[in-house]
C-alpha cells in the first residue's frame, strides 16, 4: 500500500508541471494505449485535470493512476516525468 506521504510527493511533482505542455500515455487495457498532448489544467487533492490541445477536451486522472502505471506523463523531449516504483515492499517477512 502506498502511504499518504508518497501520494503527497506525487501530487507536488505533478503540480510543478501545471501549464506546461506534456504528453499523456494512458493504458486502457488489453495492450491498448491512448496518447494525448496537452497541459495540466488544475490540481485537486485526489485528482488532476488534463486539457487536450487539439480538441480542448478535459480529462481527469487520479494520482493512483500514476502509482499503478496505468498513466504515464512525459515532456515533449521524451523525458518521462512520472516514474514511480512502489513494487518493493517496505518491510519483509522473515
Amino acid at each position: 500500500m502506498v502511504s499518504k506521504e508518497a501520494l503527497s510527493k506525487i501530487r507536488n511533482d505533478v503540480e510543478s508541471y501545471v501549464g506546461q505542455e506534456i504528453f499523456v500515455k494512458a493504458n486502457v487495457g488489453r495492450n491498448k494505449c491512448i496518447y494525448r498532448r496537452g497541459v495540466i489544467d488544475s490540481i485537486y487533492p485526489n485528482l488532476f485535470v488534463f486539457k487536450e490541445n487539439d480538441t480542448s477536451n478535459k480529462l481527469s486522472y487520479s494520482y493512483t493512476d500514476l502509482v499503478t502505471n496505468t498513466l504515464e506523463l512525459s515532456l515533449p523531449t521524451g523525458e518521462v516525468i512520472t516514474n514511480y516504483d512502489f513494487s518493493t515492499p517496505k518491510y519483509t517477512r522473515l
